[in-house]
């Protein structure tokens, strides 16, 4: 083998070699059952997922979501008109929870998930294969929580008596014409009390209830600095009922002051009851113990998005700053997003959901399936007709073009990209390029030996003159598929980066492996006429 041969060679299999090896893991999760992966840690398993070419959206199954921050709601937080709010203040406030919401997912556990910012105010997340309805409570919570004092006693009983004597008044009797309400406590009569600051409504009799809060006159019987907050449904006694609270408006402490949060089994009434056990930052652990210190033998509400999750009595002072949110018949998977969620942090304003698709993995793996023998019919079609049109050409067209694909999908691996059913079909173009290149070459070859040159001379013309043609092809497919990725979003960026990945290394594999293997047959067996 000739000297500038004997380098190509050991470079081709320095590549040949690494881009098994870094296909490896790619074989090796493709090789396991879902009970060897349930078997798996997961750390064993998130390190094979982070080497492995990971799947989009379309061939694993999983969402596709579309949030939007809602400028309203982020007006209202901020105390500001809804036409107050700047274009820089959203686009500040859609990278913090950008931010959040990834810290969110990768406390989840999700392998290869994707999150981006889409304009000023919208994020773009895609989950392969996760659970839908649990995915959606992680990222749409804005997780807003609130340490607040419940009121009790003669200043709740006297707002009570406000409320009902404003329902009593004229305005009152025209709002509540449609209720059931009687005598001279209307809103009073609809709430059960358990103590002097617990009390709730029947689940028949909560809409009714809420009709009435909402109200300008209720409104405006209820002082400034307090509010009413409903708890989560209980069933007692074979009956559904609300919990109740009235609330200090301002919060002793917020999410701001945690530390962490983890999941906890076992509470003062219930072993078994599941509970969120947190820490607050030092800093706030003291204002935390100053607080509990002056309260004691009054509720502390724990307020998470409006919604009073539990209402403990405070027993003594807590200097350490921790304490509990107990999760009543909540289950353990809710139990331990709740405490995602508080360790990630709040939004910085509410979101909504305004685009959501879903895929089944059993789409997916018909799509996997379907492209995959889609992609070895053409394959094989290809071989055939090269093989048979060009002979001994055609048989190292299709060694080039297995190592082409081998080396692309390493290159995928290597990146992290992404393989989407577009990516596929990247891979397929990318094969008709690899061998349009190899047809420019041949058909310069037989010219070459039509035109009475040896073997030797009519390949290097060959080589020579298919270069600049084969060249211009690629860049311009290049610069097309750079358009496409700088001006496309999800899928179609996929399509462009599995092609220029291909087609730069079907330049290599047309231009130099092919070369290096004719000039090897040639040499090896001194060739005076070439079947091609």
């Amino acid at each position: 083998m000739r000297r500038a041969n004997l380098w190509k060679f050991i470079l081709t299999m320095i590549l040949l070699v690494a881009a098994v090896w870094q296909l490896v893991p790619t074989f090796k999760l493709q090789g396991l059952t879902e009970q060897q992966k349930a078997e798996m840690s997961r750390d064993e398993l998130n390190k094979l997922y982070s080497k492995a070419i990971h799947l989009g959206l379309d061939l694993k199954g999983g969402m596709h979501i579309v949030l939007e921050i809602d400028r309203p709601g982020m007006a209202k937080a901020t105390g500001k008109q809804p036409n107050e709010i700047t274009d820089k203040e959203l686009s500040d406030a859609t990278d913090r929870a950008l931010e959040i919401i990834r810290n969110r997912v990768d406390q989840y556990g999700v392998a290869e998930p994707s999150i981006q910012k889409q304009g000023n105010d919208r994020i773009v997340v895609q989950l392969p294969g996760v659970d839908q309805e649990r995915a959606r409570a992680l990222i749409g919570t804005t997780a807003m929580l609130e340490f607040k004092l419940v009121q009790e006693d003669k200043v709740l009983q006297d707002v009570l008596d406000k409320i009902d004597k404003a329902l009593l008044g004229e305005k009152g009797q025209a709002l509540m014409s449609d209720s059931t309400m009687f005598g001279d406590k209307p809103f009073s009569s609809l709430l059960q009390f358990v103590s002097n600051s617990e009390m709730s409504a029947m689940e028949q009799d909560r809409e009714l209830v809420v009709k009435a809060l909402k109200d300008p006159v209720v409104q405006a019987a209820i002082p400034a600095d307090y509010e009413f907050a409903w708890g989560a449904k209980e069933d007692r006694e074979g009956y559904r009922r609300y919990p109740l609270y009235m609330l200090k408006k301002q919060p002793e402490i917020t999410g701001a002051a945690l530390a962490e949060a983890r999941m906890g089994v076992g509470s003062d009434d219930d072993p078994s009851a599941l509970r969120v056990d947190f820490t607050l930052v030092r800093k706030y652990a003291n204002t935390f113990s100053r607080i509990t210190a002056a309260n004691i033998k009054r509720r502390l509400a724990i307020v998470l998005d409006g919604t009073v999750k539990s209402a403990p009595v405070i027993q003594g002072r807590i200097p350490n700053g921790s304490g509990q949110i107990t999760m009543g018949n909540a289950t353990t998977v809710e139990a331990r997003d709740l405490a995602i969620i508080l360790r990630a942090g709040a939004l910085p304003a509410p979101v909504s959901i305004i685009e959501e698709r879903s895929v089944g993995p059993t789409l997916g793996m018909d799509s996997i399936s379907n492209g995959v023998k889609a992609s070895i019919i053409g394959a094989i079609a290809v071989i055939l007709f090269i093989v048979i049109y060009y002979a001994l050409g055609g048989l190292v067209a299709v060694l080039a073009l297995a190592f082409n694909i081998i080396m692309l999908l390493a290159v995928m691996a290597a990146f992290r990209t992404t393989l989407t059913l577009p990516g596929i079909a990247g891979i397929a173009l990318t094969v008709g390029m690899a061998v349009d290149a190899n047809v420019l070459i041949f058909e310069r070859i037989r010219e070459e030996l039509r035109a009475g040159k040896t073997v030797r001379a009519s390949i290097d013309a060959g080589y020579e003159r298919a270069f600049s043609t084969i060249l211009d092809a690629n860049v311009t497919t290049v610069l097309a598929a750079v358009a496409l990725y700088f001006f496309g979003t999800g899928p179609i960026k996929g399509f462009a980066v599995t092609l220029i990945i291909g087609l730069a290394i079907s330049m290599y594999t047309a231009i130099l492996v092919t070369r290096m293997i004719f000039d090897w047959i040639t040499v090896k067996w001194n060739l005076q006429k070439l079947p091609i």
